[in-house]
């Protein structure tokens, strides 16, 4: 640890002394905090001001300012300068005489601490390099020095309480202090001015922390640092994105190259988190062979604790904009949310709330047309949350959905040889975790990076996954698919009661027949299958069978998946369902469809309608396998049911399939009466058998066929009853 060792720094108090030279001979009033006089009483040392007063001012004078309305002078030994200072210079009969002292004793004191000769401190250096790296003029950074020296109390405003002189008052005292006019003042300090844009300053006219931490020497790193980076990351390879970058590639960097950092070029990555949008980004300036510079997210405030506003933000890009050569960069403003979303569509600003951490729209169409470095803006933010007028403006944009079992199974592989751990994961792990787990490429690489510090052995893999998976899959609402897809262990077609359609192993050659066929194009074939009956009938079953025996995933959408609050949201999710299906060469399978497909004659919401349009018009243009099941046929819309291919409609069991479900799921035989007791008993589905069986799960051996007789028959009655309730009219 070094000792503690006084340092002056003689360039910063010689600028305090030349500014309240500008203000001494430029301020005509009284002065009412003698601190004001502390730079020139700083490097005179211990003057004594009473004789040196005395000595300037005849007798007879001073004895008027001893009678005079402010308090005698007296300069008693416990007075202190300033205030022997203030006291003659209040004294309107000798503040010219006064004033004319001072500036004297401060020409001498500047011609014996000249700036000039103390340029090589640490504080003019800094000074320098605000000034360059913001592109200041002199007028722009002597104001900032006037700021930062009233900040550390080496410069006095003429007021007791300067911490709160703010507006008119300080721009006045700045412009006395630079001994310019106050009308280039105000329009240095205006909106439009540099310093309000680069968040130099706040609405008090007070310096920006962090810049006051740089000026200051707490912070070593350069003062650009504050504002942006080099990137100077790790990228995944351009091969690494595929489609996407198959899809969007080309026109993008067309787009980039032309702009020749003459013209703005303003890229838009939108769409849900963790989906990689910041790390393509950064792959495809590194394939464009550009300097890759990431706009900072944070600034200190006053209390120390961190923000990030979009005022601090827009001028943090406009800092990096001035600074790097647009021909050769590219700027990438990660996690750019509150900056697009404009104070309209903001809740808070609508009931009067602040707007301190909300984007300004006419500041972001400034930036978008004046910035001439490409730039990549990452928001997760939907895009109708964004002023339409702002959308407008980027030159591209692309849509980021989840990642689909293809995608994170592309990561799980880069993840595993960046970190060599494929003696420990092999390629058939790796495809059942992205089938397995819908999670971001932030959650598999922290899953990896937690493999890597446990140290396994290889059989003890598959099962820690699972346990760090688990949890972080809760955290997140995100759905374990392990157990989704997979038929029961004994489940066949046979036993099966379908009322109407195909019989269920024509439909099943009759989709292999589908997938192998290489007619493409618009006449081609539908393959939409819908299933409906009641529950428990072996719909949901029947689909993972068809997916087991065809070699094929199977994407599984709930009804209620695809609902969302929002307007416009549930077309989203179900148009998102079909691409990742699409994407993944899966089956997509929807379940429990009667709540997106009401028939539209009935509607009384437009939103009812236009869901429906958008699950016909996705329907119409699928070239995959779409299953959809339902309980209530009848409540679809006529349109819908015209869309699908196959109709199949489950029906309860017959006796022939009571008693084979009976033997085949109980591993036993029935008697005569057994039989017959279990053809008796109405309205049985699969599913009943299913819950009985687990039921009686834990009890062993000791069940019998008469038990489980019994079981059946109260899974039957529950039917009964509900439907009875259902047919009760509700009275009050």
């Amino acid at each position: 640890m070094k000792k503690y060792a006084e340092k002056i720094e003689h360039w910063k108090n010689a600028k305090a002394l030349s500014y309240l030279a500008n203000f001494l001979k430029n301020h005509r009033g009284v002065i009412s905090d003698g601190d004001v006089f502390k730079p020139v009483v700083n490097l005179l040392g211990r003057v004594n001001w009473g004789e040196k007063i005395k000595k300037r001012f005849p007798a007879k004078t001073l004895e008027r300012v001893e009678t005079s309305n402010y308090d005698p002078f007296h300069a008693e030994v416990d007075e202190s300068p300033q205030e022997i200072l203030q006291k003659v210079w209040n004294a309107s009969f000798t503040r010219n005489r006064m004033r004319t002292l001072l500036l004297d004793e401060i020409k001498h004191l500047l011609e014996k601490f000249s700036p000039e000769q103390y340029r090589n401190e640490d504080f003019a250096l800094r000074a320098v390099e605000l000034q360059n790296t913001l592109t200041l003029s002199d007028l722009e950074l002597d104001i900032l020095l006037v700021l930062t020296l009233i900040y550390n109390n080496l410069l006095c405003p003429p007021e007791s309480h300067r911490r709160i002189l703010v507006g008119e008052d300080k721009m006045l005292f700045i412009a006395k202090c630079l001994d310019c006019d106050i009308a280039e003042v105000r329009s240095a300090l205006s909106d439009k001015g540099k310093l309000r844009r680069y968040n130099c300053i706040d609405g008090e006219i007070c310096f920006n922390h962090e810049l006051q931490e740089f000026m200051n020497g707490v912070r070593s790193e350069p003062l650009s640092h504050t504002f942006f980076h080099l990137c100077r990351d790790e990228v995944l390879p351009w091969k690494f994105y595929g489609t996407l970058a198959e899809k969007h590639g080309k026109i993008l960097k067309r787009i980039i190259q032309s702009a020749k950092g003459q013209s703005s070029v303003n890229i838009l990555l939108y769409g849900e988190p963790g989906t990689g949008k910041s790390s393509f980004a950064k792959t495809l300036a590194a394939e464009l062979k550009l300097n890759c510079y990431t706009i900072s997210q944070s600034t200190r405030t006053d209390d120390n604790h961190t923000s990030s506003t979009p005022a601090f933000r827009f001028g943090a890009l406009q800092v990096c904009n001035s600074q790097v050569d647009s021909r050769h960069s590219l700027i990438i403003v990660d996690e750019a949310d509150d900056m697009l979303r404009g104070r309209s569509g903001n809740i808070f600003a609508m009931f009067g709330g602040g707007t301190s951490s909300v984007g300004d729209k006419g500041l972001l169409n400034s930036v978008l047309d004046t910035v001439t470095t490409p730039t990549i803006w990452i928001t997760n933010t939907p895009a109708g949350e964004l002023e339409e007028s702002s959308r407008r403006r980027f030159d591209y944009s692309i849509r980021f959905d989840p990642l689909n079992a293809e995608q994170r199974l592309s990561i799980w592989r880069n993840n595993v040889e960046r970190m060599k751990l494929s003696k420990l994961v092999n390629g058939e792990m790796m495809r059942k975790f992205a089938a397995r787990y819908p999670v971001s490429a932030g959650g598999i690489t922290l899953t990896l990076q937690n493999l890597a510090k446990l140290a396994p052995s290889p059989d003890e893999v598959e099962e820690l996954v699972a346990t760090l998976m688990k949890p972080h899959c809760e955290l997140l609402g995100l759905r374990d698919a392990a157990e989704n897809v997979r038929p029961t262990q004994d489940y066949s077609l046979e036993g099966l009661h379908v009322k109407s359609g195909l019989p269920l192993p024509r439909l099943v050659e009759a989709v292999r027949n589908f997938q192998e066929s290489k007619t493409e194009g618009v006449d081609r074939p539908r393959m939409n299958i819908l299933l409906s009956g009641a529950p428990g009938t072996g719909k949901t079953e029947f689909v993972k069978y068809l997916g087991a025996q065809l070699g094929t995933k199977v994407v599984v959408r709930m009804g209620s998946d695809l609902l969302s609050m929002y307007v416009g949201g549930t077309e989203k999710l179900i148009r998102r369902a079909f691409e990742e299906a699409e994407s993944e060469h899966a089956i997509l399978f929807l379940d429990e469809i009667d709540g997106l497909l009401h028939d539209r004659a009935f509607a009384q919401h437009r939103w009812e309608v236009t869901q429906v349009n958008e699950l016909l018009y996705q329907m119409e243009n699928f070239r995959g396998i779409m299953v959809g099941a339902t309980n209530f046929a009848a409540n679809l819309d006529a349109a819908v049911l015209r869309r699908f291919t196959f109709k199949l409609e489950f029906d309860y069991l017959d006796e022939a399939g009571k008693k084979l479900f009976f033997e085949r799921m109980f591993a036993t035989k029935l008697t005569p009466a057994e039989a017959a007791r279990l053809a008796a008993i109405p309205n049985l589905a699969p599913g009943d058998y299913r819950t009985v069986r687990q039921g009686f799960f834990y009890l062993g051996d000791d069940v019998s066929n008469a038990d489980r007789l019994e079981a059946l028959e109260l899974e039957s009655a529950v039917k009964k009853d509900a439907r009875a309730a259902g047919r009760k009219k509700m009275g009050f």
